[in-house]
């Protein structure tokens, strides 16, 4: 069975993993140039495929003319696209002879769009999970051929979860691949009025607005955790960032934004406290929440804000 695969990341090193397991032919391999801030915590499609010396192309557009030629003339039997940048187009998706297949790390119809890893924690989110599906020309829309859901632990966050789809995926695609070629897995239409659609995160995503919950927050830190850039908050002129928290249902009086103890480091939320376990400074080194507060400068009563806000002390 030949193959062509669009592919990036730990997702698409899974992909790849899986159908070179799974005995295809992988007659292409379609990436993007592994990005410099990137390639130390992800993996790389393109070593991959080059390790393996399989045809690597890493287009800018995989729709023009050119491409669709090669693809033409590859003439695959299947088509697998993991956690690739571009859409594909309808001209593209119809090139393999026996389709187009996606595999999401959501379950949709669910959190389609980008960013849907961070989503679902940031939404606070009890389960998530991998998706099989037909690639059709209205992104992550086409039939669910097989899903497995991902339960979603209180102590997840964006690495682990991270970590944990994407072993899922692998997992599931050895069972996935051999009953697909087979013609043995059923397809079932979306249902659009469970559908749900988050578009890629904005750096302003990330600032934390005390004034909310403090488990919005909470679940805010846990989606942005590192090898993300982190929620962030600003105190003193400096910008800050929260890699860990905890949740307090304590209620306070003050006004959201106050800092309440310094060890540990409690701050007032629109509704409960909210712990800083582990940050940032700018332009400085993860530590504790003691720690950072003396690295702010921060002293009982002052206020920190979000990271574009100029706050009161």
């Amino acid at each position: 069975m030949k193959a062509v695969i669009f592919a990036y990341h730990d997702m698409g090193c899974a992909g790849l993993e899986a159908l070179e397991n799974a005995g295809f032919e992988i007659c292409a391999v379609f990436t993007h140039a592994d990005a410099p801030g990137e390639n130390h915590f992800h993996g790389s499609v393109a070593r991959m495929a080059q390790a393996r010396n399989i045809p690597l192309y890493m287009p800018e557009d995989v729709n023009q003319p050119q491409w669709l030629a090669l693809l033409q003339t590859l003439a695959p039997d299947m088509l697998f696209s993991l956690s690739f940048r571009q859409i594909l187009s309808r001209e593209t998706l119809a090139i393999p002879r026996r389709g187009a297949f996606g595999v999401q790390a959501s379950l949709l119809p669910a959190h389609r769009g980008r960013a849907h890893l961070n989503w679902v924690l940031i939404k606070g989110d009890a389960e998530t999970g991998v998706t099989l599906f037909r690639l059709i020309a209205r992104p992550d829309c086409g039939p669910i051929l097989a899903q497995e859901k991902v339960r979603i632990l209180p102590e997840d966050d964006a690495h682990s979860l991270h970590n944990k789809l994407v072993s899922t995926s692998g997992k599931m695609l050895a069972v996935w691949l051999p009953a697909l070629c087979a013609g043995q897995l059923a397809e079932r239409e979306q249902d659009e009025s469970q559908a749900s659609r988050f578009g890629r995160r904005k750096p302003e995503d990330g600032e934390i607005n005390w004034h909310a919950a403090a488990p919005d927050i909470h679940n805010l830190v846990r989606g942005l955790a590192s090898p993300w850039p982190g929620a962030s908050g600003a105190a003193n002129g400096q910008r800050f960032v929260v890699w860990q928290s905890h949740v307090s249902a304590d209620k306070s009086p003050d006004q959201p934004g106050t800092v309440l103890s310094l060890d540990p480091l409690v701050i007032a939320c629109g509704e409960g406290q909210l712990e800083v376990v582990a940050g940032q400074a700018q332009e400085g080194v993860r530590m504790n929440g003691a720690e950072l507060a003396r690295k702010l400068g921060l002293r009982v009563g002052d206020t920190v804000s979000s990271q574009n806000t100029p706050q009161n002390t």
